[in-house]
């Protein structure tokens, strides 16, 4: 399948994560709270999960602000507000509708006390 039959092929969820994850540069961390060298690794692996994952995690029901939410203001300084994909520099090893595996840990997909931000592509527009 050729990478435009790709791109048609998937969910107007997974389109948004790939292409707002397109939008951002691995050499300026979007948001306060990314060191340059863990950001660009993060981003790599933000990517290879939408390629490897997105459109099973979708189908699960994981949204954008759960994968990659952060503080409007803040970023990912605030935790309490930071997207699953954006905690750890280990890439996803498996998707379930209710956890992630990311190396030896599990991430649950509904943490308690958690809030709702912006897509860490639309962190400073607005």
């Amino acid at each position: 399948m050729s990478d435009s039959a790709t791109l048609n092929a998937l969910s107007p969820t997974v389109l948004e994560w790939s292409r707002g994850l397109a939008s951002l540069s691995p050499g300026q961390p979007p948001c306060p709270g990314f060191r340059p060298d863990e950001w660009a690794v993060i981003l790599s692996n933000a990517r290879r999960f939408v390629d490897d994952f997105g459109p099973e995690a979708d189908r699960l029901g994981w949204d954008t602000i759960t994968l990659f939410g952060v503080h409007p203001k803040s970023g990912v300084i605030r935790g309490d507000w930071t997207g699953v994909l954006l905690v750890s520099l280990y890439p996803v090893l498996e998707v379930r509708a209710d956890f992630m595996r990311k190396h030896l840990w599990t991430i649950p997909r509904h943490k308690p006390g958690r809030y709702r931000g912006v897509p860490v592509w639309e962190f400073g527009r607005g």
